[in-house]
């Protein structure tokens, strides 16, 4: 298919091609009816601007990149929390006219792959990177860069602008909602510790139960990807051999999850095992039973980030880091243990 040029609109226009592409930028120094002229011709053309040539043009891409570094089934298994901080990011670009690409990658080499192509073909001008670990082979590179970019969730750099929920606070709340109920030995059903949003969150966590005065045990910690075969199995196989009588989950997939092999034990929610996870979603609100959970906000994590990542493009002052917070939602997943000794599934196993 022939590609429409930039000269052919000038010629049809009957301007020079500077002329014409100084009108098709809004750039100032053409005669209104001259512009117009020029965005009629190509109109009539059906001439699209090349991202890659306007970019060297202008240094402008007029597009951000939403870095997603987990696998298509993490990603998909809280399609929830991404639809929303999506749309969020979304919003608050196209108030300024750019647009929004969305790169995911399985492997962390090939993530750096990725952002290094965008880098090079200046296809971006901002990245805008979710799920940040512990080690990531792309920070070394994005070090080296002018490119702007920021985080959605505590980087490990600590020079790096982000935005993130108030993930220690959340970790207490829900923890603290089930120790207000009579819980006192709880299970932290988490994603993998690699993540700092799942390291925050335990932290959290072990703060709720020293407040509380009760000693944190590490057997009680569950760290499991986000897959929901390795969850059930996970719960299946330590609700058999642990003593607990709540779980609180870091995912709405580790909750619903959790409830199925908790049901395949013969463990009913909330009667044997009360639950409490953090990202509300319809999921969430209509399992059965529905399920108290943690509201995250990921629209406004989204809209913040867009915020800052042009502030940056810009040249501007982004401020400092975004913390949200959470908001806790009781459902009927949470009541007080019916007894005073806690379920023992070393002696209460079922097949």
């Amino acid at each position: 298919m022939h590609r429409v040029t930039l000269r052919e609109v000038a010629n049809l226009a009957g301007v020079s091609l500077s002329t014409a592409s100084l009108a098709l930028n809004n750039k100032p120094g053409v005669r209104q009816e001259t512009r117009a002229r020029v965005l009629k011709a190509a109109e009539k053309l059906d001439y699209h601007p090349n991202a890659a040539a306007r970019a060297l043009a202008n240094g402008k891409a007029q597009a951000i990149a939403l870095v997603n570094p987990i696998s298509f089934e993490q990603f998909f298994s809280s399609s929830d929390f991404f639809l929303h901080l999506s749309r969020g990011l979304y919003q608050a670009l196209e108030e300024h006219n750019y647009h929004l690409f969305l790169l995911i990658s399985e492997k962390d080499e090939n993530m750096a792959q990725l952002v290094k192509k965008m880098i090079n073909q200046r296809r971006v001008d901002g990245l805008v990177i979710t799920n940040p670990a512990e080690v990531t082979s792309y920070l070394s590179l994005l070090k080296r860069q002018t490119l702007p970019y920021i985080f959605v969730g505590r980087p490990p750099s600590e020079e790096a602008l982000y935005v993130d929920n108030d993930n220690v606070e959340i970790g207490r709340v829900g923890t603290e909602h089930l120790l207000a109920l009579g819980h006192k030995h709880i299970v932290f059903l988490t994603g993998p510790l690699r993540f700092t949003h799942c390291q925050d969150r335990l932290l959290g966590y072990k703060l709720a139960l020293e407040k509380a005065g009760i000693p944190f045990q590490e057997r009680l910690v569950w760290p499991v990807e986000q897959k929901e075969e390795t969850i059930f199995e996970m719960v299946r196989e330590c609700a058999s051999k642990t003593e607990f009588t709540a779980v609180f989950a870091t995912s709405g997939l580790h909750a619903t999850t959790a409830i199925r092999a908790l049901q395949s034990r013969g463990l009913k929610v909330p009667e044997d095992i009360s639950l409490v996870c953090i990202e509300d979603s319809f999921m969430t609100r209509y399992f059965s039973p529905p399920i108290t959970a943690i509201e995250l906000n990921s629209f406004w994590l989204g809209h913040w980030a867009g915020k800052l990542i042009l502030r940056l493009v810009k040249g501007e002052n982004p401020g400092s880091p975004v913390l949200l917070p959470g908001k806790l939602v009781v459902r009927h997943s949470t009541a007080a243990p019916k007894r005073k000794e806690v379920r023992e599934g070393k002696k209460k196993t079922h097949s």
